[in-house]
């Protein structure tokens, strides 16, 4: 017999699947979208959350967005200290897609850890040749207890004269913050500006105008860093971050970020910074996350 799923659709039962996604940083993904889903707050991007074998002894995760405005987001996550046979994982991501998508053929992006994203291939080809992927390969960076407890008991960055902290003004400036995102593409600016309107986000501004800034995905993780050419090397970016940090810790929720790993800088600054933690293996070798991309 094949592997089922069970989709969570209580909101009790959404419930439970937070706090258990809450302990695990392999499933970090989960709790603030599955918030976003029972507090209504993300409108644009809808989210449908499925379990195997069962919410009382999960193994693994599995959650579809069915973004307004961008392709479709598929995020697949297993339970630290338990193990999947390959064959049984692949039932199960067969499964997934065919309840999300049932037979459409759908651009989407899939987020998951290296080893998961590699078997999510496996079962892609298996269904079709016709498929292409394109693959960004990141480091996560998490906050302990003991690191949001020091974030906020750290007072913002001071930001040289003539700069001031502020926020985004999402109808006027949207624009401004979508064309700095190099991976943006056809639908962004609009959830750009949702993201803006609905979550958390932090501005540094000179003469009026944002010239550095950071937000929050629907998935939690910190977005889009960047500050412009002529205002760099004045610390904005860690002044814009540390705001972000604040108001994410202040909402009860814990702060994540993604790194390139071909990002030598910030990946090196990021792990220099007390306040952040890599996901790390045991022997301390940093773990992958893959947006993957694909296309037909």
């Amino acid at each position: 017999m094949k592997a089922t799923l069970i989709e969570i659709t209580t909101r009790e039962n959404l419930r439970r699947a937070q706090a258990q996604c809450s302990r695990y940083v392999n499933t970090i993904y989960f709790p603030f979208s599955i918030h976003t889903q029972l507090e209504e707050s993300f409108p644009e991007s809808p989210v449908r959350v499925f379990v195997y074998p069962n919410l009382s002894h999960p193994k693994m995760f599995f959650m579809f967005k069915n973004n307004e405005y961008i392709k479709p987001t598929l995020a697949l996550a297993q339970v630290n200290g338990t193990s999947m046979n390959r064959l049984e994982l692949i039932d199960l991501i067969n499964e997934f897609r065919t309840r999300v998508f049932g037979a459409k053929r759908q651009p989407h992006l899939v987020i998951a850890e290296e080893h998961l994203i590699k078997m999510y291939g496996v079962a892609m080809r298996l269904s079709s040749t016709d498929w292409t992927n394109t693959d960004l390969r990141l480091s996560l960076f998490y906050m302990t207890e003991n690191q949001k407890a020091l974030a906020m008991t750290t007072p913002l960055p001071n930001v040289p004269n003539g700069y001031y902290y502020d926020e985004i003004e999402p109808t006027e400036e949207a624009e401004i913050v979508n064309g700095t995102w190099k991976h943006a593409g056809a639908g962004d600016l609009e959830q750009t500006m949702a993201k803006l309107l609905r979550l958390p986000s932090s501005c540094v501004r000179f003469n009026g105008k944002p010239v550095a800034f950071e937000m929050i995905d629907p998935a939690g993780f910190f977005n889009n860093q960047y500050v412009f050419e002529d205002h760099r090397r004045k610390g904005l970016g860690n002044a814009v971050e540390m705001d972000l940090i604040h108001k994410t810790v202040s909402l009860g929720f814990s702060p994540f970020k993604t790194v390139a790993k071909d990002n030598k800088i910030v990946l090196d600054a990021s792990i220099a910074n007390k306040l952040w933690t890599m996901w790390a293996d045991e022997d301390g070798n940093a773990k992958t996350v893959v947006f993957q991309t694909w296309h037909c």
